[in-house]
């Protein structure tokens, strides 16, 4: 499949990676989100860990992390086509500033599910904040944007690169000490707090 096999809908995020648009798959009627990261700008470095993000991504199946449908790369651009999730936590929070203790142990319930389902597979996501957690249909929890996320060998005991959000980053992320997949429990918990 092509970008051609999606209708795009309209705008609903934009950041410094690029544009995230509401589509449509022409032959089901799917709704999808459609990632559009231009390459222009970007180093050797981007592009081969934009490429490492479409992979993680494409192998990951759990019902509290968005899944990939598709990804195309042009020579002008990456697409990368997810579930479509309505909202952002961060948005949720910026509205309503404090959330019940039962909805806010419904989000931490499906987050530990989607962090234990990564750890297992030895990823570490390192860029866990409201802004990458989105609210599906039913209230679903979906973990998304792996852009910092690492894979690590079964050799990997520590890694050492700094990647991530500073509020929510661990203080060994800060220090620039060797760290695992416990910085995603610490970002979990000042996202809880």
């Amino acid at each position: 499949m092509g970008v051609e096999n999606y209708h795009v809908i309209e705008l609903v995020g934009e950041g410094s990676f690029g544009k995230v648009y509401k589509g449509r798959r022409k032959h089901t009627g799917q709704t999808v989100a459609m990632k559009f990261i231009m390459k222009h700008g970007k180093t050797e470095k981007d592009i081969h860990n934009l490429r490492q993000e479409i992979e993680i991504l494409r192998k990951l199946k759990h019902e509290n992390i968005i899944q990939m449908l598709d990804s195309f790369e042009s020579p002008q651009e990456f697409c990368v086509v997810t579930e479509f999730a309505q909202g952002e936590l961060f948005e949720i929070l910026e509205d309503d500033k404090c959330l019940p203790e039962g909805q806010v142990q419904a989000i931490a319930k499906q987050l530990v599910k989607a962090l234990h389902y990564l750890h297992s597979n030895r990823i570490i996501h390192r860029d866990m904040k409201p802004q990458n957690i989105l609210i599906g249909a039913g209230s679903v929890v979906k973990l998304c944007d792996f852009g910092f996320a690492r894979a690590m060998s079964t050799n990997t005991v520590v890694l050492r690169s700094i990647k991530g959000t500073p509020l929510y980053m661990a203080p060994e992320l800060v220090r620039e000490q060797p760290y695992n997949h416990t910085v995603d429990l610490w970002s979990l918990g000042v996202i809880l707090y």
